[in-house]
């Protein structure tokens, strides 16, 4: 029988610092879809959290980030197993000497002995100040394989009334290319073997791409797919409907700040190639994030002073090319940059990829924009799926083949919108918050009260 209280679903992300990114967005997404299925929620959240302003009831209380650190996946340094208080276990006789002379010489608060000491700790400080009950719920928004290291640590530790259910939604890469990497395959002999030291609670593992899933497959980690969510855009009923047949210019947008494995080396390159045969033109303007910092190295030399020029103008070229956001956005700022989008380009590394979601491109496609992505990685079986090239957008081998892409988009503009804007419905039903948590196993509470009554 429930208590007279709600059930409730716990959120956790230590990458959460601040208001805007998508470490916050996906948790207001699924605080908000729990709350649609009768749970009421809160987020745990970096210490380093101070904002006031959001709509999440916010503990910051973990003391480290970014736990991916330590990975054995693509964006981790690790290259050997490790127990749960960080000793290297695994590996080569060379390559557990080369860790354990290396890991003290890295900064205190990055160690890997610091690193699940400080979290296990902060978790289990979290439980016992919630209390939870048999049907709360916890879900880790984004976990990896050193993380589980940590939370199995603390479940060793935890000795409750109740066993916990938690939800650990993975989202990065194992390895590059088509066979699983040495590392991928310690990765998955480590994971495993914190599934088996669980001390009674359930663990639930989540993938955001069938890429990743096969990835884990691979290497013996059964997750369960499961579709990211996405905010609708506000006019949800009007998808596809700036499309202006008669437009001079399509402005495209590069969502993001830009990093290495989003295209932050390819950006130079670009606009050296479309600025006069595209930009000059006014067949097109091009919208970028950029830092407010060392912004030099993704500018070529001859367009600095039209870039100074713009930043002058409030982000505005005179003629309007050039628009530039400086700095981190706002979530409503950040969602008027991707409304104004006519043309979604990807500059991104597809190896890095390969099985990892883009929540910027699916931004895209709930709005019906048209994209160019790269082949070869999640981003351009996407566009497989609804229907190949040339049916919502076009995939492109190597970074010449854009401005041909570009002025094919541009003929075809019409009927590539229409076809983006059909997507754009399905991407919603598919990708809506309420049925992420659904498909993860999550119970649907209010349901079952209303029935009741």
């Amino acid at each position: 029988m429930m208590s007279e209280n709600p059930p409730r679903l716990w959120l956790m992300d230590d990458n959460v610092i601040g208001a805007g990114g998508h470490f916050l967005e996906l948790a207001s997404l699924l605080a908000g879809a729990a709350n649609e299925r009768g749970y009421s929620s809160q987020l745990a959240v970096h210490e380093s959290f101070d904002e006031n302003d959001s709509a999440l009831v916010c503990d910051p209380v973990f003391r480290v980030r970014r736990m991916t650190y330590w990975s054995l996946g693509v964006d981790g340094r690790s290259r050997v197993s490790r127990n749960t208080l960080g000793e290297p276990i695994g590996g080569t006789r060379l390559e557990r000497a080369w860790h354990r002379l290396g890991d003290p010489l890295s900064r205190r608060n990055v160690r890997p002995a610091t690193m699940l000491q400080r979290w296990s700790e902060d978790f289990q400080r979290l439980v016992r100040q919630w209390n939870p009950q048999p049907h709360d719920r916890i879900v880790i928004n984004t976990g990896d394989d050193f993380q589980l290291l940590a939370l199995s640590r603390a479940l060793s530790e935890l000795n409750l009334a109740h066993p916990l259910t938690i939800h650990v939604i993975l989202h990065f890469a194992l390895y590059e290319g088509a066979e699983p990497s040495t590392r991928a395959k310690i990765y998955g002999e480590q994971v495993n073997a914190v599934l088996r030291r669980t001390n009674g609670h359930l663990v639930h593992l989540h993938a955001t791409t069938e890429p990743l899933t096969r990835q884990l497959g691979a290497v013996g980690v059964k997750v369960t797919p499961i579709p990211y969510p996405i905010r609708p855009p506000a006019s949800g009923d009007n998808l596809g409907d700036n499309l202006n047949q008669d437009q001079r210019s399509l402005k495209i947008v590069l969502a993001g700040m830009p990093r290495a494995e989003k295209g932050r080396g390819q950006m130079k390159a670009l606009l050296s190639e479309i600025w006069s045969s595209h930009l000059e033109t006014g067949d097109f303007s091009i919208a970028m994030q950029m830092p407010r910092q060392r912004w030099q190295r993704m500018i070529p030399m001859d367009l600095r002073g039209e870039y100074r020029r713009a930043m002058k103008n409030e982000g505005n070229d005179a003629a309007n090319r050039l628009e530039i956001h400086s700095g981190d956005l706002d979530a409503e700022s950040y969602n008027r940059f991707l409304d104004s989008a006519d043309v979604g380009l990807f500059l991104y590394d597809p190896q890095r990829y390969v099985a990892r979601c883009s929540g910027v491109l699916l931004e895209m496609f709930i709005r019906g924009v048209p994209v160019i992505v790269p082949k070869g990685c999640w981003l351009s079986e996407q566009l497989d799926l609804a229907g190949g090239d040339g049916v919502i957008g076009y995939s492109y081998q190597s970074i010449e083949q854009i401005p041909q892409l570009l002025r094919q988009v541009r003929r075809e503009y019409s009927s590539i919108r229409q076809r983006a804007a059909l997507h754009a419905r399905k991407t919603c039903d598919l990708h809506n918050a309420s049925n992420t948590l659904r498909v993860m196993g999550v119970p649907d509470l209010a349901a079952f009260a209303l029935r009741a009554s």
